[in-house]
């Protein structure tokens, strides 16, 4: 016998065999090819300060390019 389970509200769904325990994933929430978790942002992070120049630029740029995209009146 099968059960599906999702331990966050249906973004992520296992499928879970009873007799053997077990687990697979069955849907896994889709994000943008842009996305970055947290963790994969402070791992950037890391290896910038680490010294990666190609990484410092970027973040350099990045951070450019919010601070132009802020609304002055809503942030």
């Amino acid at each position: 016998m099968k059960v599906y389970e999702s331990p966050d509200a249906g973004e992520t769904v296992f499928e879970r065999d009873t007799e053997t325990g077990e687990r697979t994933i069955v849907q896994k929430k889709a994000y943008p090819e842009w996305y970055l978790d947290d963790h994969q942002f402070s791992e950037i992070q890391h290896k910038a300060v680490r010294g990666n120049k190609a990484l410092q630029k970027s973040l350099k740029d990045l951070k450019m390019l919010y601070m132009l995209s802020k609304d002055p009146n809503n942030d």
